[in-house]
C-alpha cells in the first residue's frame, strides 16, 4: 500500500474502534490517522476540515446510520465511507450502501477483510485515472422489445474488446429486466443505482470502487437491484455516468431495451455506435423497419446506427440481402445461431469468446470487434 491518504474513525463501539486502529498501525508510513472518536457529532466538522480520504462509521441503528452517512458524505464529498456494524438484515445492508457508503464490515471486524478494503481504498487513490477530456467510445446494443440476444452480444463484445488489457466497461441499462449479472454470475454488491443516488459526489475514484472487474476482463455496472430505485433514474443522471465513464475507459459497451425515450435517448446521445439487434423474421424485421425510421427521424442514423443480425442461419427463408433490401441498409454483422454454445457459456458465467474461443459466434463476435476497432 503505497497511497498517501488520511483515515478518520468514527465508533463508540471500543472493541471495533481498537481492531481498526490495531491494523492500521501496520500501514502507519502511509496512512495518516485524522481522528478516532466516539459519536458522529463530536467529530463532523473535524472530518470536514481533515477532508479524509477514508471515514470508517459504526453504526448502531441503520436509520442514523444513514442520517450520519448522508451527513458525511455531503460534507466530504471525495471521502469513501466504510460502515461497519452488527446489522446482518440484508434490507438494512442496502439501506446503508444506498445512503453512500462504498464499503461494509460486519463486526466483529474481520482483520482481512479490513485490510482488503485498505487496499482496494489504496489502489483507487494510486491509480485514479486523469478525467480531463473524453477519449473511451461508447458502444451500445439495443432493441426495444428485447430477446433478441443484446445481452449476449453486449457481454462477448466487452470481453472481445477488454482482450489483451483494454479497459473497457460493462453497464446494464436494461433497467426493469437486466441479464448482465446472471450472464456472468455475478452478485456485486454495488449497481447504478448506487451511483445515482450518489450522484452529487460522483467522481473517478468513486465510480470506480463500484464497478465490479469480471475474470474476463470487463468492469461491471448492472442493473439495480430495487425495481423502484430504478424507476428514479433521470436520464440527466445516465448521461453524467456516461461522460465519467467514456474518461476511464478505452470502450463503454451498454446493453438497452425499451422505448424511444427517457434514459434510452440519452444513451443515443452519449454513445459513438448504436448496434440495432435484430434476427431474420417478418414480425422482427418489420417492427425494427419501424424503429429505426423513428430513430432516424430524432437524429440517430447514418453511420451511428448499424444493423447486426443475430441467430442467422445461412440456409433461412429470408436471406441477409432480403433484410437489407427490406431495412435499406447494409448489415453490419451477422452472429450465427449456435444456440448451445451460448447457453453453455450462460450457465458457466463465462463469455462465449473466453469459453469455447473457436465457436462460430465466438469469431462472428471477434470480427464485431474488430470493426469497432476500426
Amino acid at each position: 500500500m503505497t497511497a498517501q491518504f488520511s483515515i478518520v474513525i468514527i465508533d463508540q463501539n471500543k472493541v471495533s474502534r481498537e481492531s481498526i486502529l490495531s491494523t492500521l498501525r501496520g500501514y502507519s508510513d502511509s496512512i495518516t490517522l485524522a481522528g478516532s472518536v466516539e459519536h458522529f457529532t463530536s467529530n463532523a466538522s473535524a472530518a470536514q476540515t481533515q477532508a479524509p480520504n477514508v471515514v470508517f462509521l459504526g453504526v448502531e441503528n441503520v436509520q442514523q446510520g444513514i442520517e450520519d452517512i448522508r451527513a458525511l458524505t455531503a460534507r466530504c464529498p471525495r471521502a469513501s465511507v466504510i460502515a461497519c456494524s452488527s446489522e446482518k438484515n440484508v434490507e438494512g445492508f442496502l439501506a446503508l450502501m444506498r445512503a453512500g457508503a462504498v464499503e461494509y464490515l460486519l463486526r466483529p471486524v474481520d482483520q482481512d477483510e479490513l485490510k482488503q478494503s485498505l487496499l482496494k481504498a489504496s489502489r483507487f487513490l494510486s491509480a485514479a485515472p486523469e478525467v480531463a477530456a473524453p477519449s473511451g467510445e461508447i458502444i451500445t446494443l439495443y432493441n426495444p422489445i428485447g430477446g433478441m440476444g443484446t445481452t449476449t452480444i453486449a457481454v462477448n463484445l466487452a470481453a472481445a474488446l477488454a482482450d489483451g488489457g483494454t479497459k473497457v466497461a460493462l453497464v446494464d441499462l436494461n433497467l426493469e429486466a437486466g441479464d448482465v449479472n446472471t450472464f456472468l454470475n455475478v452478485n456485486p454488491t454495488y449497481t447504478l443505482g448506487s451511483v445515482t443516488t450518489n450522484i452529487e459526489r460522483l467522481d473517478a475514484n468513486f465510480l470506480m470502487s463500484v464497478m465490479t472487474r469480471h475474470s474476463s476482463g470487463p468492469y461491471i455496472l448492472t442493473e439495480p437491484l430495487d425495481v423502484d430505485e430504478a424507476v428514479s433514474i433521470t436520464p440527466e443522471q445516465v448521461q453524467r455516468v456516461m461522460e465519467l465513464l467514456r474518461r476511464i475507459f478505452r470502450y463503454v459497451i451498454v446493453d438497452c431495451v425499451g422505448q424511444l425515450g427517457g434514459c434510452n435517448l440519452s444513451i443515443f446521445r452519449s454513445s459513438n455506435l448504436v448496434l440495432f439487434t435484430t434476427t431474420l423474421s417478418l414480425p422482427t424485421l418489420k417492427n425494427t423497419k419501424r424503429y429505426l425510421s423513428a430513430m432516424a427521424a430524432k437524429g440517430f442514423g447514418g453511420d451511428r446506427v448499424k444493423l447486426v443480425v443475430n441467430r442467422h442461419l445461412p440456409k433461412s427463408d429470408i436471406q441477409l440481402k432480403d433484410a437489407e433490401k427490406v431495412l435499406g441498409m447494409q448489415v453490419y454483422q451477422a452472429i450465427p445461431n449456435e444456440y448451445a454454445d451460448v447457453v453453455a457459456s450462460i450457465n458457466k458465467g463465462m463469455p462465449l469468446v473466453k469459453l469455447l474461443p473457436r465457436s462460430p459466434v465466438s469469431k462472428a463476435i471477434q470480427s464485431l470487434a474488430e470493426r469497432v476497432k476500426g
